[in-house]
């Protein structure tokens, strides 16, 4: 699990910070931020048709 959080951890320096990241640690980077704001919209959106 500490393994886990620290590759995340570097992936997300990496993209956001220093701007060398492959696809890969962009892919995981946006799904890790898009997960939880997507939920905040789903949750607290209102839905007019």
């Amino acid at each position: 699990m500490k393994t886990k959080l620290n590759t995340i951890k570097a992936d997300m320096y990496r993209v956001f910070v220093l701007g060398n990241a492959d696809n890969v640690q962009l892919a995981k980077a946006y799904f890790l931020l898009a997960i939880p704001l997507l939920t905040v919209f789903f949750t607290l959106g209102r839905f007019k048709f």
